[in-house]
């Protein structure tokens, strides 16, 4: 009966424990320790309430009960039930924050407003508006900001709107240029090749002409070292000749100056003579070499030097006559042949008389014989009716060439057409690349375009080109921190990825966050993991209304919330 009786008190003790237990550790409110975000989820019409992670559901009365029903702590916002859950402090006059649930009635004041430690254990005192001051003054410095960059925002979306669509028109009125350009460029181009192509003819054809005068001027050498050989080989002939006849010139000088005296019949029998000498000469030309006529002469008149007769000396002088006497005045005053013939034998030495002979015979002048005085009169007035019918076939012919001056403007247009042709397809490319660019819903990020962000942390030089790429500088080594890849975080954020890469690790990258400030400005960089990198930039473009107006509301807030007691401040 003892053992039985004190086994009931026992179980009595017990029960009373354990209503006092549950009821000391379980909040007054029910809803204490869930955010203003997440009221409506609990709040809702319906009595069970699903696990966030969709594990299973639980009951109002369920809610904050300190027993975890929830794996991930949706039923114990409140309590220290739930190692995954967290208390929401809201910090009336300050700023909320979240707490892990293990530091619920752990004896510590965590909140501002004591309301983490509500089982009575420990008394906290609401320090929140005194400790809030300076949030909330750095909250007002942070809606001053956002209201200034909100309106330079708007400037900056105005000017990048027109902007674009100034580079769009330039594109469009680029590309009609371009258009016209090229048409004239291929018209130049043609033109161009038409106009070398008459250069490169003339060229070729005065080439030729060149080569033909080079080769005439060369053919006329050789003809004369052949007339100097000639003239050399005669004049040794000639002095052999003198010195033979030298014992007998005063008879020679006798028999020429009795030619007057001779009988016509006398002369005619000489020039039929002298005539027959020529027709042998002439068939013996026939049968041998172009110079055999000209050895066969000389001999001829070596014969005739070296046994002077008067018939010979008569000859010579009549023949002589003979031709100049088909080009005597028209009225017919001609000297009869006797007379004619003295004059010249008188006037003349046997040797140019033997000059003349075989000028006549071998088609070179008596200059060329190395005559000289009257000879070369009457020779070159036997030559005077040839001379005018001779023309000189090396003339070159008077081709028509192309107009350089025109050529030179052709090249120069087509020079300077296809430079300002270059300089306009490279603006294309560059408006086309330009425009491609996402720059933001409402344009804002347009005035990143060209320009680059840099700061100098410790012995690094950071720098940062939106729409570029991003790197990291140390003297004159500098490593690509990576190249531009694209906005994320509802362009909160910038990428830069596929950078140079790390000794035996990823290539590197670096992601650039986004904070409202009044100027473009990077504020820090930090290496929170190897090769990659984060960055923070102020910019305006960041400086968004809806922001702008959130932040308001919460100084609201935290200012209705003042505490009593506290109304002087």
């Amino acid at each position: 009966m003892r053992v039985h009786s004190i086994f009931i008190l026992l179980l009595f003790f017990i029960a009373l424990f354990l209503p006092s237990s549950s009821s000391s550790s379980a909040p007054k409110d029910p809803f204490l320790g869930i955010s203003p975000q997440d009221e409506k989820y609990y709040k809702s019409s319906s009595d069970s309430i699903s696990c966030k992670d969709g594990s299973k559901k639980f009951s109002k009365s369920q809610l904050n009960d300190d027993f975890c029903d929830c794996p991930d702590g949706t039923d114990e916002p409140g309590t220290s039930a739930c190692p995954a859950a967290k208390f929401y402090c809201k910090n009336a006059g300050h700023i909320p924050q979240l707490l892990f649930s293990s530091r619920v009635n752990d004896g510590i004041c965590d909140c501002c407003d004591g309301s983490d430690e509500y089982n009575g254990k420990l008394k906290c005192t609401n320090t929140c508006w005194e400790d809030g001051k300076v949030a909330r003054d750095k909250l007002v410095k942070k809606i001053a900001t956002y209201k200034e960059g909100a309106t330079i925002r708007k400037l900056e979306i105005e000017k990048a709107k027109l902007s674009i669509a100034k580079d769009a028109a330039e594109l469009t009125k680029l590309k009609n240029e371009e258009k016209i350009l090229k048409g004239r460029v291929i018209e130049l181009k043609e033109r161009k090749e038409q106009i070398e192509k008459a250069e490169e003819k003339a060229r070729l054809q005065k080439e030729k002409e060149e080569k033909e005068k080079r080769e005439a001027e060369e053919a006329s050498k050789e003809k004369g070292k052949a007339d100097e050989e000639g003239k050399v080989e005669n004049g040794e002939v000639e002095e052999e000749s003198s010195t033979e006849n030298k014992p007998t010139e005063g008879k020679h000088d006798d028999i020429i100056g009795n030619v007057e005296d001779s009988s016509s019949n006398e002369a005619v029998k000489v020039e039929h003579s002298d005539a027959g000498l020529a027709a042998e000469v002439e068939n013996d030309s026939s049968s041998k070499s172009e110079g055999a006529p000209v050895s066969m002469v000389e001999e001829h008149v070596l014969e005739n030097t070296a046994s002077p007769t008067h018939t010979d000396v008569s000859s010579v002088a009549t023949e002589i006559d003979h031709d100049a006497g088909s080009k005597t005045s028209p009225d017919g005053d001609r000297k009869p042949e006797s007379e004619a013939s003295s004059e010249i034998s008188d006037g003349l030495s046997r040797e140019e008389l033997g000059r003349i002979v075989a000028s006549r015979w071998t088609g070179e002048s008596a200059e060329n014989q190395g005559g000289t005085g009257k000879s070369d009169d009457i020779d070159d007035e036997l030559d005077e009716g040839y001379e005018e019918e001779s023309y000189d076939d090396t003339t070159p012919y008077n081709y028509d060439e192309p107009d350089l001056s025109e050529a030179a403007d052709v090249r120069k247009e087509f020079d300077e057409s296809s430079a300002k042709l270059s300089k306009i397809q490279s603006r294309i490319s560059s408006l086309t690349k330009k425009l491609k660019h996402d720059f933001g819903p409402e344009k804002e990020f347009y005035a990143f375009y060209g320009h680059c962000f840099e700061i100098k942390q410790n012995k690094y030089v950071y720098k940062v080109c939106p729409y570029k790429e991003a790197s990291q500088e140390e003297g004159y080594a500098t490593t690509r921190l990576g190249s531009w890849d694209k906005f994320e975080d509802s362009y909160k954020m910038m990428v830069f990825s596929n950078g140079d890469g790390c000794w035996s690790g990823p290539d590197r990258s670096m992601k650039v966050k986004l904070r409202c400030g009044l100027k473009n400005d990077i504020t820090n960089v930090d290496e929170p993991s190897r090769c990659e990198y984060v960055a923070s930039l102020s910019t305006p473009a960041v400086c968004v209304e809806d922001k702008l107006k959130e932040l308001q509301h919460k100084l609201d807030m935290m200012n209705q919330e003042q505490p009593r007691g506290h109304d002087e401040l």
